[in-house]
């Protein structure tokens, strides 16, 4: 549901079961041949953004993504790590990009702890749940943004940009 879609299931002894999974509807709809959008102009952004994810694969694909942007990018790959990290460059980082469900210390613990540091600092909360669920619970807190996983780049940088600019 926090996707936008839902799973049913209706089963009856004897008859068997069906499953019906739902999907949310895209609006974004395909051109037609021939008719491709003209090129947009890339955003180059700068600065250090600190990659926080447990997930392996995840924090390759930020790396990759932001660095194509023009950031430098570091990665950690849980809070406690991340914290070390920031404690090393806590000027130089200009924005952290912070998964919420991590083993040793979660992103809302870690968050708490970045924010000790340094008040100012730019924190997006990376996450499968819902916008809603999330910042609920950072409300009043000083999150900078959410993004819902999975996320494709150019909402990466679309996000990152929207706060940079912004």
């Amino acid at each position: 549901r926090g996707h936008g879609g839902a799973i049913k299931v209706y089963s009856e002894p004897g008859r068997g079961t069906t499953f019906k999974v739902l999907f949310k509807a895209e609006e974004e709809k395909a051109s037609p041949p021939g008719n491709e959008p003209a090129r947009k102009t890339v955003w180059r952004g700068s600065g250090t953004v600190l990659m926080v994810d447990d997930e392996p694969a995840i924090r390759a694909m930020g790396k990759r993504i932001l660095a194509q942007a023009g950031f430098t990018v570091l990665t950690a790959a849980n809070g406690l790590e991340a914290l070390n990290v920031f404690k090393e460059r806590p000027e130089e980082i200009c924005m952290v990009v912070l998964d919420l469900t991590m083993p040793e210390m979660d992103g809302e613990e870690a968050f708490r702890e970045l924010r000790r540091i340094n008040a100012g600092v730019r924190v997006v909360i990376s996450s499968g749940y819902n916008e809603d669920e999330v910042t609920t619970r950072f409300a009043g807190k000083g999150l900078t943004g959410f993004i819902q996983k999975p996320y494709q780049p150019s909402q990466l940088i679309a996000k990152l940009r929207e706060i940079l600019e912004g």
